[in-house]
């Protein structure tokens, strides 16, 4: 019995392995409805030889054999022979296996994708859709390459090992298009010829037309096209390769910039070796063949979206135009467009690339988007302009008859981007970012511009100012330096240099320095007089000591601008400080020496806590002078008592943030109301003044209505309030 179940259970399991076998063969039989990998389709349609051939004989072959899914764009052997036949040849096999490699790895771009996402990719799939931006995601990363490239780096004169990353391929669909409101076939065929366009029911890819869309195999989808996609050099290589804009390269690549890659090193650098990824600087990376912001070491599609969108559009002059602008903005300075300053030279270029959307003639100063750096609209006529033309693997080409001349030249800030006299104000107002505010077309300023010299000689934050120029090579190397407190030079903060730079700007147009005028400057609360052919900060009105200024001449859009003897720097003394000392002959508060001891007297100039009453906010102090002061005191209008004292020397003083005052009074200005003093005179109640702005003086009414003349014209400003003389003294 044993036996025979031993001999039952071997029949029936037999029976199940055989039984098993046959589902499980039947399982992985290919159904009916798949046609095979991309290889088998291509290879059984028969007229895609010379591409198989290619793809074979490039390394190819497993990509379409299903080793990985993919996108095929497959020339027909005619298209092939029409290719072959242009560059000399009459079989695949004949071209160089480099340039092989490249061109068969253009048509071969990574994942699969039908033909409704190659009309409107959508990056972040089907839960994210961007109907905006619909067919505006147009380039495809392919497996086409530039083998590793020996540079050399001329900011330290060592060769570099270049990396150069995998090209993109323009898919430019009807979508694209409909989305920008553009006309296809005009702007398509601007850069790829008459006739050209024919994806009206889809989409060309680079400068082929596709006649037959997404036949499926087991591994993606295969697009038959019409000619083989010559494989589009980076708008670098596009620019490189015309020399009639290779000065405008040639300024572009003082930038250039080599950075070691960590993570492409140790993926595909050879032992010992280092690779690195070209940039330039602060500028767009038109040499990259992906458009990044310059990241380096990244995951290869760490921005999926950026990658398929972005495009760096150069709208390059020609060598002609470039030298005619140097004629007329650098010649009276430099001997040529090579020794002009890296700053400058940076702020041009930033002028001729817009990173954005891929830009088609259409689009040219009608798309509000498509605007320079600065913010200024880019506007030409992309007919008569444009001498030259090309779309890139990672932008489009532009090549103009003229320079696009940025706002920063012909502002009030042009004598400073102009004249390297004023190397020192120029990094400043670049570092500070007030060049910008300073191209306004809707405010006037009068910019006062202190030379190198000037600046070397001025005296801020307790200390002299120098340059360091760094390496010469590299921009951004040079910086402005003082000294700290432990002796160290340091680098001038941003907020430093804005500080002072703002000290000289005006707002408002100074045609004349006679008479005398007030001007606002972008500080708060600091102020420029014009007074008598002289221009004072507040600090140099303080010490009576006028700055002679010279105007330079320029057509200026936006105002005047003026070169200044002396640094205008605005007043850092404090009145609380100055007024402990006014009894010195040389304070710039002597005159009101005797309401100094005033103060002292009723113990409001305690030192270390002087004016505590005012809770260290900035005011307004209406002081009379010294002989009103003894006047004063000889006929009993001001009190004995120290307490007494105390409280009435609170009424000259009016607290500017609890009166919500922006502004100090000046005649004309039209600051003036009824104010509270520092004197509380119950609960939430204060002795108040009342100030007039008569146009041409300033008047004061005290409690009883009694009227007081403001001396003081221009008043002396500290960096804690403003200091206005006044001859009457207010009643007890």
């Amino acid at each position: 019995m044993k036996r025979l179940f031993i001999y039952i259970i071997g029949v029936f399991l037999a029976g199940f392995v055989s039984c098993s076998k046959k589902e499980l063969v039947s399982h992985y039989e290919r159904p009916d409805w798949l046609k095979g990998n991309a290889w088998e389709v291509l290879e059984g349609r028969g007229n895609f030889t010379q591409f198989l051939k290619g793809v074979e004989r490039a390394g190819f072959r497993e990509v379409l054999d299903g080793k990985t899914i993919t996108t095929i764009f497959a020339p027909t052997d005619d298209a092939f022979l029409q290719y072959l036949s242009k560059n000399s040849a009459t079989d695949i096999d004949q071209l160089p296996l480099r340039q092989l490699k490249k061109l068969i790895g253009y048509h071969l771009i990574y994942y699969s994708y039908d033909k409704l996402k190659l009309q409107d990719y959508q990056p972040k799939g089907s839960d994210n859709v961007e109907p905006n931006l619909a067919g505006l995601y147009y380039k495809h990363r392919s497996r086409s390459q530039d083998s590793i490239s020996l540079e050399l780096d001329k900011s330290d004169g060592k060769t570099k090992k270049v990396y150069h990353k995998d090209r993109f391929v323009p898919v430019l669909s009807n979508i694209h298009f409909q989305t920008k409101g553009i006309d296809a076939t005009s702007n398509y065929e601007y850069f790829f010829g008459a006739g050209s366009w024919k994806g009206s029911g889809g989409f060309n890819v680079a400068n082929a037309a596709v006649s037959e869309y997404a036949i499926p195999a087991d591994n993606g989808y295969v697009y038959v096209i019409d000619q083989v996609l010559q494989p589009l050099q980076t708008v670098y290589e596009t620019l490189n390769a015309n020399a009639e804009y290779r000065d405008f390269l040639g300024v572009y690549d003082r930038y250039r910039t080599f950075t070691y890659d960590e993570q492409t090193s140790a993926n595909y650098a050879a032992v010992g070796d280092s690779l690195f990824n070209v940039s330039h600087g602060i500028l767009p990376s038109i040499a990259s063949e992906w458009t990044t912001f310059g990241f380096t070491g990244s995951y290869d599609y760490f921005d999926l979206a950026g990658l398929t969108y972005r495009a760096f559009n150069v709208f390059a002059p020609s060598n002609q135009a470039l030298q005619a602008f140097f004629n007329t903005y650098f010649s009276p300075y430099y001997k040529s467009l090579h020794d002009v300053d890296l700053l400058p030279l940076a702020m041009l270029m930033y002028n001729h690339v817009y990173t954005g959307s891929v830009v088609f003639p259409s689009e040219i100063g009608k798309n509000p988007d498509i605007k320079t750096s600065f913010g200024s609209p880019i506007v030409f006529d992309p007919q008569a302009d444009v001498k030259s033309k090309a779309l890139a693997s990672n932008g489009a080409f532009y090549g103009l008859d003229r320079v696009l001349v940025p706002q920063m030249f012909n502002s009030v800030t042009g004598p400073a981007f102009r004249n390297p006299k004023y190397k020192m104000f120029m990094y400043m107002l670049y570092k500070s970012g007030l060049y910008q505010t300073l191209a306004s077309e809707n405010i006037d300023f009068t910019l006062f511009i202190p030379s190198d010299e000037v600046i070397l000689n001025t005296l801020y934050a307790d200390s002299y100012m120098f340059w360091t120029e760094g390496n010469p090579l590299i921009f951004g190397d040079e910086s402005v330096l003082i000294l700290n407190t432990d002796g160290v030079y340091v680098e001038l903060s941003q907020r430093q240099q804005e500080l002072f730079v703002s000290d000289h700007i005006a707002y408002g147009k100074i045609t004349s320095l006679q008479g005398t005028d007030v001007y606002r400057t972008r500080n708060n609360y600091s102020y420029l007089y014009v007074r008598n052919g002289k221009v004072y900060s507040t600090a140099a009105f303080n010490t009576g000591e006028g700055v002679n200024v010279t105007n330079i001449s320029g057509n200026w859009y936006n105002g005047s601008s003026y070169e200044t003897a002396v640094s205008l720097i605005g007043e850092t003394g404090t009145i609380k400080f100055t007024l402990l000392g006014a009894e010195t002959a040389s304070n710039p508060l002597n005159k009101y020496a005797e309401f100094s001891k005033l103060l002292a007297k009723a113990g409001l100039m305690v030192t270390g806590n002087s004016l505590s009453f005012l809770f260290g906010n900035r005011f307004l102090l209406f002081a009379p002078d010294n002989q009103t002061v003894l006047d004063g005191l000889s006929n009993g209008s001001i009190p004995t008592d120290n307490a007494a004292l105390a409280e009435y020397l609170k009424s000259y003083f009016v607290s500017v943030p609890d009166n919500s005052l922006g502004d100090y009074p000046f005649p004309g200005f039209g600051v003036q109301g009824t104010w509270n003093t520092a004197l509380r005179t119950g609960y939430n109640e204060y002795r108040q003044l009342t100030l007039t702005d008569n146009g041409t003086n300033l008047t004061i009414k005290d409690k009883d209505d009694t009227v007081i003349p403001v001396q003081s014209v221009l008043p002396q400003v500290f960096a804690d309030g403003a200091v206005y003389q006044i001859s009457t003294l207010l009643k007890k």
